[in-house]
């Protein structure tokens, strides 16, 4: 392979050799017509400017010196000789070498100019180009990397390589034959730049904000050090381009799984009350028959109270089920805690047999703005959960207490904890820890109960002092409403209730 210096050498002997032809040419057109010196100087520095017009400045200043030599020796008395016979000859020539290597030295300076300026002219206008297609790239080729193939037609590589270093992936297109790869792999690992102008091999670290993401390499891109910076740029652009769209994706598909489940639970509710209903019109009718034995009255009611539970059940669902998809938007009214709690709380003592409800109304005055279905709701929820994850026989305990800003409902049960590991999820939509693998439930009552008190610009917590030991407790603030009080807050940022 030839090298750059080797193309560059052959180039300088080739316009050195032109040059001294040239000389050669005026010397025997104008030796035989014995011009003086200074017509014979002009003719030798056109020839120098016409030959600083295309060649390199080192093969003008060559051809210079070959031209001072040629009139010292047939133009400079004594004549077929180098000696310089009076002084001002000597400056004569001096005057012209300095002239001719400053014109060559001038126009090889322009002459590079220009052709730098062209060289960035056309690499902007494919920096453009790249640039302007990859913004038509579709997810799709975004996330496949087929963006690749847009640097390589536009820039005529002969490969390209992309390492993400977050998804640990290389991506190549073209085919290189100095492992083009490898080397884009231990760019990204020793966060290193790397060229090669013999190979034309370019390899760029990616960063965004100063951190490293990843790693392109270039094979066969010309002149690197002006255009690979800017194309690692776009480079990264691209790789946060495609993450964007893959979030993008997997939050489109995350709702529409949302919405899916929320239909099914839906239509599931729905087809539940047709029965329920026939159930109990049916239950009904056979205790009016009034030919039952005592047994027979027993199981009638038995039906009746179990279908009734289930109705119940399935209504609180199919209501968890909208409230899930839909905003929440409680109709707030006054509401007194202690009464609300009570009621709610006293179906528990009739129909839980196994479990003891402990009932502490510490403040019966406490009022909030609530919206008492919703809000009954979340305590139902906090309630059954205790029922549910306590040991039998043991006691929860429900107290309503206040302070001058807040109305607290606490809900404990004895004989459970949850994990440290599985607190921060313990509020999370259809999330069961370790030990609801034997309770029956959904994952998705804390949820919704903490959805319905942040509505109310409220807050549920898990009470994180008591749940290493042998109790659990969740406890519910409300903001106490005030006098002349007509809208509940919508935050309990503006509230100060914690």
């Amino acid at each position: 392979m030839n090298t750059g210096w080797g193309l560059d050498f052959r180039r300088t002997v080739r316009q050195v050799a032109l040059g001294t032809a040239g000389v050669a040419a005026v010397t025997a057109a104008f030796y035989p017509l014995h011009p003086d010196l200074a017509i014979a100087g002009c003719l030798y520095l056109l020839l120098v400017v016409l030959q600083s017009a295309f060649a390199s400045f080192a093969a003008s200043a060559i051809v210079s010196v070959i031209a001072i030599l040629c009139l010292d020796f047939f133009f400079v008395p004594p004549l077929l000789s180098l000696e310089i016979g009076q002084p001002v000859y000597a400056l004569g020539l001096v005057t012209f070498l300095v002239t001719a290597l400053v014109i060559t030295r001038l126009a090889s300076k322009a002459r590079e100019e220009a052709r730098n300026a062209e060289s960035r002219r056309k690499d902007l206008a494919r920096l453009y180009e790249v640039a302007s297609r990859l913004v038509s790239v579709g997810p799709d080729v975004a996330v496949q990397r087929g963006y690749l193939g847009v640097f390589r037609e536009v820039l005529g590589l002969r490969a390209m390589c992309l390492y993400d270093g977050a998804a640990a992936a290389l991506s190549c297109d073209g085919e290189s034959a100095h492992d083009l790869a490898a080397e884009t792999k231990a760019a990204y690992l020793s966060g290193r730049d790397h060229s090669y102008e013999a190979t034309r091999i370019a390899v760029r670290c990616l960063r965004i904000s100063g951190k490293p993401i990843g790693a392109v390499g270039f094979d066969g891109l010309n002149d690197a050090d002006s255009t690979a910076g800017p194309l690692s740029v776009l480079a990264a652009a691209m790789i946060q381009r495609a993450r964007a769209f893959e979030t993008a994706s997997e939050a489109a598909a995350a709702a529409q799984v949302e919405v899916l489940r929320s239909a099914i639970l839906d239509a599931f509710a729905h087809q539940f009350k047709t029965p329920l209903a026939a159930i109990l019109t049916a239950a009904g009718g056979i205790r009016e028959t009034g030919t039952l034995a005592s047994e027979q009255h027993e199981m009638v009611e038995t039906i009746e109270a179990q279908a009734a539970g289930l109705g119940r059940l399935t209504t609180r669902l199919l209501r968890m089920a909208r409230l899930d998809r839909d905003e929440i938007k409680p109709r707030m009214q006054i509401t007194p805690v202690s009464d609300l709690v009570a009621r709610i709380a006293q179906p528990f003592r009739s129909q839980d047999r196994n479990h003891i409800l402990d009932l502490r109304c510490g403040d019966r005055s406490a009022q909030v703005l609530s919206d008492p279905d919703m809000l009954g709701l979340a305590i139902v929820q906090l309630i059954e959960n205790a029922f549910r994850y306590s040991e039998p026989a043991s006691t929860v305990t429900v107290a309503v207490d206040s302070d001058a800003d807040c109305a607290v409902i606490r809900v404990t049960n004895e004989g459970s904890r949850i994990p440290p590991e599985e607190q921060p999820r313990i509020f999370d939509r259809f999330y069961r820890g370790s030990g609801g693998n034997q309770a029956p439930g959904t994952g998705l009552g804390l949820y919704i109960a903490r959805k319905i008190v942040l509505a109310h610009g409220g807050t549920l917590e898990l009470d994180r002092d008591h749940v290493y030991g042998q109790d659990t407790t969740f406890y519910l603030k409300l903001p106490i409403a005030k006098e002349k009080t007509k809208h509940a807050p919508k935050s309990t940022e503006s509230l100060g209730c914690r």
